[in-house]
């Protein structure tokens, strides 16, 4: 079975079958989202080793922001066919399927593989000619690289006629964004558990030797004042407990700290930093205006994503010679733009 069809019925598989009682587990890349994978590393380096995956960083709101900046924008922009400067009719894979995913789900997922892992498989199927006549994403679950720099979907080697790689511009953002992005959930969870219990942390302090309270009675004293931080009220103390507020956490943490991960992210992902809707309230928060950032949206930080698949697919084994393939961006560069986005063909 070639891979395209095997591809094909694969996603029918899944999409009408509950999973198997017996299923094949295999690792399809150091930053697969399952338990296995961390069972593998810890394996291997010793230790707990914690990977960071894709759901996590999409709770993060400055790299959900960013990845729909780039994805939703660039996927809305439909594939030409270019020979010179003349553009000429694209070859029927760039406008449609006859799979159950549309070109522009194609490209959105395409795009976020760029992002969060650094390349993307497809599967082609090809005609007469070897001209490809359909294509469709691969999770990256189910592909990997080995050693011998072989691609494997599924464990098994597969031809360079049944895929194309795209290689992204830098490195997958869950591995050279993984500190940041530990430190940006962090961050998210201290702000919430200061939300939470606004006042510092307490000691309940025992001034007096002989006040011999019982484990239930100590319990049951944390507790009243716990409940009571909740709701900024006011807790009784015995003559015995004194209560020590144990420093303080300033609130500008969370504000300059937060805005300064939106920058780091935007850094990331090479995007404006106004775009990602930081605070301009400090003064080394300089930010450009809207009409700016939308320009160097356009002409920098989407052409830095965009070039790399344009480079791929515009290789021989893609299009004929002669011809490349770009994203049609003059939706993009119209001042005022229509209600609808750009029209694809089908």
């Amino acid at each position: 079975m070639a891979l395209w069809d095997a591809f094909r019925f694969a996603r029918d598989v899944a999409r009408t079958h509950a999973p198997s009682s017996d299923p094949v587990t295999t690792i399809a890349s150091p930053w697969q989202t399952t338990q296995l994978t961390k069972i593998a590393f810890s394996d291997i380096f010793g230790g707990d080793v914690k990977t960071v995956t894709r759901a996590e960083a999409m709770k993060v709101p400055a790299v959900a922001k960013g990845r729909a900046l780039i994805c939703g924008t660039l996927s809305r922009q439909p594939l030409a066919k270019f020979r010179g400067d003349a553009m000429v009719d694209p070859d029927v894979w760039m406008y449609r399927t006859d799979t159950a995913v549309s070109p522009r789900t194609r490209m959105l997922w395409t795009l976020d593989d760029l992002i969060f892992k650094g390349s993307s498989l497809w599967a082609v199927q090809r005609g007469t000619r070897d001209r490809i006549l359909d294509a469709a994403r691969v999770p990256p679950e189910w592909w990997e690289v080995d050693p011998d720099l072989r691609i494997l979907v599924n464990g098994k080697p597969v031809s360079s006629e049944e895929v194309i790689l795209i290689e992204g511009p830098q490195d997958g953002l869950l591995e050279i964004g993984a500190d940041d992005i530990r430190a940006a959930r962090n961050m998210s969870r201290a702000w919430s558990q200061r939300v939470e219990t606004p006042i510092p942390m307490l000691e309940l302090h025992i001034t007096d030797p002989n006040a011999n309270l019982t484990d239930d009675e100590q319990d049951a004293l944390v507790a009243q004042w716990e409940e009571a931080r909740k709701r900024g009220g006011t807790a009784l103390t015995p003559a015995e407990i004194e209560a020590k507020v144990l420093g303080d956490v300033k609130t500008d943490l969370y504000v300059e700290g937060r805005n300064a991960s939106r920058l780091d992210f935007a850094n990331f992902l090479n995007l404006p930093a106004a775009l990602l809707e930081g605070s301009t309230a400090t003064a080394s928060l300089t930010y450009s205006t809207k009409e700016t950032s939308r320009n160097e949206l356009v002409d920098l930080s989407l052409a830095f994503w965009a070039t790399p698949v344009e480079a791929r697919l515009s290789m021989d084994d893609v299009v004929p010679a002669g011809t490349r393939t770009a994203f049609d961006v003059e939706y993009l560069s119209t001042p005022t733009q229509p209600v609808q986005g750009p029209a694809h063909e089908d």
